[in-house]
């Protein structure tokens, strides 16, 4: 609902997609190098939009709304966002025009008119989102992992199937949804995650490419609409959706557990390998030659006063270096090495 609205009506954020009937497959082979110039432009207004974001986070817990050069900007702002995310994601075929404002691409956010904002809600406004974020970050993380099985379906059948199409469109406008609420673009939380299962409200609406001198309201006919709006999903497509939920949720688990894996914390042994590199730095630091080869037979365990003993082989001469654990700091084994003929 509303934060400040008597009414209660939702203040949705709304996606058009415009699908092609036949995508090019030579662009389709080559999006991701097509997308490049696009994601670096983005970039640099991702840096400009964060300064504006803090800015009108500040302005809304005084004024309880978002300044309005502030909304016009981030407005414009996920508009190109989403022209871009949609022909990254094969959504579409056309090329992203490099302007700010382009009415008549295929991808396009609908915004709702700018409303007033509960301050506490503004105050603790990534608290809220937080659970959204992470949402969020799985359906987008799952879509990736599957991503090389989409692209492979549309180069080969020049055509996006509708459950693809559908699902995709979801994450999309899922991703949109939750940065408009996040940034304060609208007071409305994420709905809708799975679908629609009517028409889309309609009322004032603010289009995120009709701003070349600022977003302005529309109270006549709204655009035309687009297969995703409403966006209804097929059982094909809430399937597919579904699918890449369950695959980001266990990619970041997978990938959390790989960091935990990798954390210094649990380290209970140094390897024969990581340890050969370590005496031969040591070596040449000591002698001023960097030796011909060191061989480290066993592990070294990551215990005050273990040893192990490496073999040096320097110009045909073999030495014997002694290591030594003298010190562990935060989970890091710490050695000395004795280079002995």
């Amino acid at each position: 609902m509303r934060e400040g609205s008597p009414t209660g009506d939702e203040a949705l954020v709304e996606l058009d997609v415009f699908p092609p009937e036949q995508h090019r497959r030579w662009t389709v082979l080559l999006r991701l190098l097509l997308a490049i110039p696009q994601l670096i432009v983005l970039w640099f207004l991702s840096i400009a939009a964060f300064v504006v974001i803090v800015c009108g986070w500040f302005g809304a817990l005084v004024l309880g709304r978002l300044p309005d050069w502030c909304g016009e900007f981030l407005r414009g702002y996920y508009g190109y966002t989403v022209r871009v995310h949609g022909y990254a994601m094969l959504l579409v075929d056309d090329y992203p025009p490099f302007a700010w404002t382009a009415p008549d691409y295929p991808v396009r956010l609908l915004f709702p008119a700018p409303t007033p904002l509960n301050r506490l809600a503004v105050l603790f406004r990534l608290i809220l989102a937080f659970p959204i974020l992470v949402l969020s970050g799985w359906f987008t993380t799952g879509w990736g992992i599957i991503s090389f099985i989409l692209w492979l379906i549309v180069l080969i059948t020049g055509r996006m199937p509708r459950a693809i199409f559908e699902a995709t469109s979801a994450v999309l406008r899922i991703e949109m949804r939750v940065s408009a609420y996040a940034y304060l673009l609208t007071p409305t939380y994420l709905t809708g995650v799975f679908g629609d299962k009517q028409a889309a409200p309609t009322g004032p609406i603010y289009t995120g490419d009709s701003m070349a001198g600022g977003a302005r309201v529309t109270g006549g006919p709204e655009p035309a609409q687009s297969p995703t709006r409403p966006l209804v999903l097929s059982s094909g497509g809430r399937t597919l959706l579904i699918v890449m939920l369950i695959v980001g949720i266990l990619g970041s688990f997978a990938q959390t557990s790989v960091g935990w894996g990798n954390d210094d914390d649990d380290m209970d042994a140094i390897s024969g390998s990581q340890l050969a590199r370590r005496v031969a730095i040591d070596f040449t630091d000591q002698t001023g030659h960097t030796p011909q080869d060191v061989h480290c037979p066993n592990f070294l365990d990551a215990d005050i006063g273990a040893t192990e003993v490496c073999t040096v082989t320097d110009d045909g001469v073999e030495f014997r270096a002694l290591v030594t654990v003298d010190a562990i700091t935060d989970g890091a084994a710490h050695f000395r090495t004795v280079i002995e003929h």
